[in-house]
């Protein structure tokens, strides 16, 4: 997630944008470039005198709307991403408080052991571009040899979870309360993981963001178009900066729009899972120790 710590650290996501918009701004200057000889022609037939102004308030009304659906879809995520953490730490509270002491110290842990695997499943999949989850971290990975879950998802897991408060049940170790209460912190995590997945697989609708876009496309167009009109090169300058704008803010919120992907607007999903691996399994634990990562924008 993007957090930065100084002007060098803007300079950076400045030169990030730049470079992920590259195609876009380049063609926008191209466009500038060749209306400028033809600037007057196309003017007159562009530019009647309340178009621009017109295009400047659809423009932000639509903006706007794109940047408040992205930013909610962005804190919703937060907010479930908040849920698992609590959850966690009830699930961790819960089987101190109901599973005797008696009990192997191995079942406690591998039920902790499995909640901490299904949230960085839950990462990686979250992650994940074409539909597959992405490949687990190494350590991640050997957490799940050591449980006997070779290839681990978070549908199994849940499953996995299910069978073993089950086991608990019938090795009469629990009792349908404290079965209850196991079950309902479950569905919990459940419902959380659920919410999610629905961020993850259902954007907002593509005709909304082709129509921003070349909202955005045109009304910049048409204001370079105009402050060109002026006549000084300094206003043309000027149009071409306030066009290359028009189109970095349109794609901003279209990165702010998924809050799972990319690392420099997504959430920090690494630190939570690492902080729920520090309160169910100790911050000694190789999966509770994440290093931030390098420049303005931590994962």
């Amino acid at each position: 997630m993007i957090q930065p710590r100084g002007c060098l650290d803007y300079f950076q996501l400045t030169w990030w944008l730049i470079y992920r918009q590259g195609k876009s701004l380049v063609l926008a200057t191209l466009l500038c470039l060749a209306s400028l000889p033809l600037n007057e022609r196309i003017t007159s037939a562009l530019l009647p005198e309340t178009l621009v102004q017109v295009l400047g308030l659809l423009l932000s009304l639509f903006l706007g709307f794109r940047y408040s659906q992205a930013y909610n879809r962005w804190w919703e995520a937060r907010v479930f991403w908040g849920d698992l953490v609590n959850q966690s730490r009830n699930w961790r509270d819960l089987l101190i408080s109901v599973l005797p002491r008696q009990l192997q110290i191995s079942v406690k842990r591998r039920l902790l052991h499995q909640v901490v695997l299904l949230v960085w499943c839950l990462n990686c999949q979250l992650r994940s571009t074409d539909g597959k989850p992405d490949l687990l971290p190494s350590k991640v990975g050997e957490l799940a040899l050591s449980l006997g879950i070779p290839n681990p998802c978070v549908q199994a897991l849940l499953q996995q979870l299910a069978l073993e408060q089950r086991k608990l049940c019938q090795g009469n170790w629990v009792d349908s309360i404290e079965r209850r209460e196991l079950g309902r912190v479950q569905q919990a995590l459940t419902n959380a993981i659920g919410g999610l997945e629905r961020i993850r697989h259902q954007p907002l609708p593509a005709s909304s963001t082709f129509f921003i876009r070349v909202l955005a496309w045109v009304y910049g167009y048409l204001v370079f178009l105009k402050l060109d009109a002026l006549g000084p090169i300094s206003a043309s300058l000027a149009g071409w900066l306030v066009f290359l704008i028009f189109l970095m803010a349109e794609r901003i919120g279209t990165y702010l729009d998924q809050p799972f992907v990319d690392a420099r607007f997504a959430l920090p999903m690494d630190k939570l899972c690492a902080l729920i691996s520090s309160d169910l399994l100790g911050s000694s634990h190789p999966l509770a120790k994440v290093s931030p990562t390098k420049g303005p924008w931590l994962r």
